[in-house]
């Protein structure tokens, strides 16, 4: 067996379960065509094992297909790779859980849904930019999505580019477990004890069968796609070298904190710097300058992401207030609400995802049945915004969560 190259890391606990990892956070956690190899070559050797598949760092699952090899000419399309890996998956004899800690996007989204099991934590969502790149999705990738989403989830990831929330995805039984962050664990352990009490031989059965409900489609089809897509490969190819190929990757940092978001945005600053995007460059430099006055404050603050996200909502929260004033103003405001909003745009696409008024009604429901606190009105509103606060800080918004309070009590 190859051993595991870098950016996947195998482990095997004394319960004999195999836990794979992607372990690139400050890169996201990609996919390349070398790890892609490894996991089409170890699948063949799994013997009835269950394996859990997640990504390191806590904040991206798997940022997706390893771009770098796009802009390379190979021998075939760049995402054959995927798509065997993909295949061995799903032919394999064992058993895959995804421990989606983070998020999943583009070929992370594939992986996931490669898997026999999906737990999941608020707050992450799944995306496609499969458009946005100018690529054609293989014909057996979108059978897979099709089948874990549903066709209404997978319209809207692939054609229209959405993300797709944690809550939505659960709704269409994208995940089988939807929790809390600090369950997540508790969760996976309890899943994975669940598959080992149960008969080898028949969950071997069952598995198998559940796994490919409808059959392939006809070999003209898949010749027409597999044709449309290598344009499509070539086109995006060449578009990659036009405007100078993709930012080279930072340093791993080895012994350092992971530091994905500082990573992330000095990419974005090399790209806006060489399309002269001013409005970029001034909301990136503020950004900087208040990561740098927290490290130079004495309290012995360390830069990692978490000081980055620190950073990201406090002024997040210092733009929203001040929308309000800038509406009032009318014309006189109207440059600078466009101002906040660009700002805001920005910031919010590094901060976990906000959960919508339809996802934190179903949750405050759930809360309401769980607690027993149907038919205490709004005496009860405290003590349910306290269980929202303690399990979704981070993907709450306090108004419209104290609105639907108000709303499902007065209901009860």
């Amino acid at each position: 067996m190859t051993p595991a190259p870098a950016g996947i890391c195998e482990h095997a606990d004394d319960g004999g379960v195999l836990r794979w990892e992607l372990c690139d956070p400050a890169r996201s956690n990609p996919l390349s065509p070398a790890i892609l190899r490894w996991i089409a070559e170890r699948s063949v050797t799994l013997r009835g094992e269950i394996v859990m598949v997640r990504g390191r760092g806590g904040r991206v699952f798997c940022g997706g297909f390893d771009l770098r090899a796009l802009a390379e000419e190979v021998g075939g399309l760049p995402d054959a790779p995927l798509g065997a890996a993909i295949s061995a998956m799903r032919a394999a004899d064992a058993t895959f859980v995804a421990a989606l800690d983070g998020h999943a996007i583009g070929a992370g989204v594939e992986l996931a849904c490669a898997c026999d099991v999906r737990i999941g934590r608020d707050g992450i969502h799944f995306e496609i930019p499969a458009s946005r790149l100018g690529v054609i999705y293989r014909a057996e990738g979108l059978a897979l999505l099709q089948h874990v989403f549903g066709n209404s989830l997978v319209r809207r990831l692939v054609l229209l580019g959405e993300r797709i929330g944690a809550v939505d995805a659960a709704a269409h039984g994208a995940l089988d477990h939807l929790v809390a962050a600090p369950a997540l664990e508790e969760t996976v352990d309890a899943v994975v004890g669940g598959l080992r009490t149960g008969d080898a031989a028949a969950l071997r059965g069952n598995r198998d069968a559940l796994r490919w409900p409808a059959g392939p489609p006809s070999p003209a089809r898949v010749a027409e796609h597999e044709a449309r897509r290598a344009r499509a490969f070539a086109d995006a190819r060449a578009r990659l070298r036009a405007r100078g190929g993709l930012p080279k990757p930072a340093s791993s940092g080895l012994g350092l904190p992971p530091m994905a978001i500082k990573d992330d945005i000095e990419a974005r600053t090399k790209q806006a710097r060489r399309d002269r995007d001013e409005a970029t460059l001034n909301v990136i430099g503020m950004i900087k300058n208040r990561v740098i006055t927290e490290l130079k404050s004495g309290s012995g603050t360390v830069e990692d992401d978490a000081l980055w996200l620190s950073v990201l909502g406090a002024y997040v929260k210092q733009l929203r207030k001040a929308i309000p004033e800038f509406e009032k103003a009318g014309e006189r405001g109207r440059e600078g609400l466009a101002d906040v909003q660009f700002e805001l745009a920005f910031c919010e696409q590094f901060l976990p995802a906000r959960l919508d008024e339809a996802a934190t009604l179903v949750l405050v429901r759930a809360l309401v049945a769980e607690h027993g606190l149907l038919g205490q009105g709004s005496k009860a509103a405290g003590r349910v915004m306290g269980l929202l606060m303690k399990n979704h800080r981070d993907t709450l918004d306090g108004d419209i969560a104290k609105a639907v309070v108000d709303r499902v009590l007065a209901e009860s």
